[in-house]
């Protein structure tokens, strides 16, 4: 049997003469064989056999053997035909999937999603995935994901560590089984596509926004909202950006350096407005560029309003219940000026967290372990905190003034960790892990605990955020797919 032909095998026995007529029915119908395949036959038994060509790959058809016998003596007249059971066969299938590229969306000044779709295939797609590159003739980069057993379907890739202002070629494939010849084949689009990134973010000689550990902020479309004019009391000199969802504002704090005497960034908060909290901050770990000089986290925590937020902003919860002000920068994370830890007081720094068990359980004591591994020289520890609202929401009304809010609890807290070597300022290692708990007491457990424990790609989903799209692939894909924890808790499990 083959993708396009068949034999046909049968026999018979016990005729009272040599067979007048004899083959095979056959059709694509079962109990409905309109068609018919003859063969020779003779003598009172023998086998049975007819060559079928022209069949569609891939389908099944369905056979049963004949023999014609004419009667003797007085019946010498007629004849009678004798049939055998109905069997089936299908023909091997070939690849025979179409693939499309389209359109990358979105796109970043350093970060793509690549989009391609099949149709038609008739064997399994073992693998999906596209080549890429800076010119029509050299798509020799290759990203792959996972297959399907659907005869149709799409498929994305997010390509990172992209240069801004930069076209760049693609065409999506698929690897198809050819049970003809018992191998994959590739199906390659009949046409590329191409996109260009977006301009980096850049103001004078820093890029705040695009930095290995922002997350990803295209989708949004940050645009300069506005800048201090001059250093602020809490030694800030903070950038502020809009973005196309109206309740949600980027905010960049930096610090005066004692040792440099430059502009540095402190860190990066994405605030919420309808959830009076943010959505994630993002910071580096370093003790050589950020080093703990032996600052005091303020005696009064002096909770503020962040300059650079023009959206409603409040103090915490801690009068209304058990909830208390959940850090996302850690005051022990920023230990190099007064200013710099002060920053961590903005009220666009803190989230609802309960308090007994979890703010002073688990959150604490992984905030402890962040600062611990806080690498020096060419190794960086790259950190975004944010809160999940998953489920059906608890909300705790806030008064102030004259005017009550209903703030809607986070239903989790998470961290994201990358930890990522240098060498001549590339990627040269990378290293991934995340946790993430419930708004609730958490007590006696481990902060490693096995259900706290996670990867970036999970919270990445959870969240809508690509957290670390800048660090290259090769390193990237294995960091964030990573569960384990060992080489951050230095525990087994």
């Amino acid at each position: 049997m083959s993708q396009t032909g068949a034999t046909l095998s049968g026999s018979y026995s016990g005729a009272s003469a040599s067979p007048t007529a004899a083959g095979f029915k056959w059709g694509t119908v079962s109990g409905s064989l309109n068609q018919t395949a003859s063969c020779s036959a003779s003598g009172t038994s023998g086998s049975l056999s007819a060559t079928l060509s022209g069949l569609s790959a891939g389908k099944t058809y369905f056979y049963q053997a004949f023999v014609t016998v004419s009667g003797t003596g007085d019946y010498a007249s007629q004849s009678q035909t004798f049939y055998g059971t109905e069997c089936s066969f299908k023909t091997k299938a070939v690849a025979t999937a179409s693939v499309t590229t389209s359109a990358a969306n979105p796109v970043g000044s350093n970060s793509a999603t690549l989009n391609g779709s099949f149709s038609g295939a008739s064997g399994r797609v073992y693998e999906t995935g596209f080549y890429w590159g800076t010119s029509s003739g050299s798509m020799t980069n290759q990203v792959t994901t996972d297959g399907t057993n659907n005869t149709s379907g799409s498929f994305s890739y997010q390509l990172s560590g992209l240069s801004a202002s930069t076209i760049y070629y693609y065409r999506a494939y698929v690897l198809e089984y050819n049970e003809a010849t018992g191998s994959y084949e590739e199906r390659v689009a009949s046409s590329y596509k191409t996109f260009t990134t977006t301009a980096a973010q850049t103001f004078g000689d820093q890029e705040y926004l695009s930095g290995y550990g922002i997350p990803a902020l295209s989708s949004l479309n940050p645009t300069l909202r506005g800048h201090a004019d001059q250093r602020t009391s809490w030694d800030d000199y903070w950038y502020s950006y809009s973005t196309s969802n109206s309740n949600r504002q980027i905010a960049v704090h930096t610090f005066l350096h004692p040792d440099t005497n430059e502009e540095t960034c402190n860190y990066v908060t994405l605030y919420d407005g309808s959830r009076y909290a943010p959505v994630w901050t993002a910071h580096t770990m370093n003790s050589t560029y950020w080093p703990d000089t032996g600052i005091s986290r303020p005696s009064n925590d002096p909770w503020t309003t962040d300059p650079a937020i023009s959206l409603v902003q409040f103090d915490g919860l801690d009068d209304n219940s058990q909830y208390s002000r959940g850090h996302f920068v850690a005051s022990n994370y920023r230990k190099t000026t007064t200013g710099q830890n002060k920053q961590t007081f903005y009220y666009t720094n803190k989230a609802p967290q309960w308090q007994d068990g979890f703010n002073s359980g688990v959150w604490s004591t992984l905030e402890e372990r962040v600062v611990t591994m806080t690498p020096s020289g060419t190794t960086m520890l790259y950190v975004v905190t944010g809160v999940l609202y998953e489920g059906t929401l608890t909300y705790k009304s806030k008064t102030v003034g004259s005017k009550t809010y209903n703030v809607p609890l986070p239903s989790h807290f998470y961290k994201c960790i990358m930890r990522c070597t240098f060498s001549g300022g590339a990627v040269i290692g990378a290293q991934g892990i995340a946790f993430v708990y419930t708004n609730a007491s958490h007590s006696g457990d481990k902060y490693y605990k096995a259900e706290y424990v996670t990867t970036i790609d999970a919270i990445e989903t959870r969240a809508g955020f690509d957290f670390f799209p800048n660090v290259p692939a090769a390193y990237q894909n294995t960091a964030e797919s990573n569960s384990n924890h060992t080489w951050f808790t230095g525990q087994s499990n």
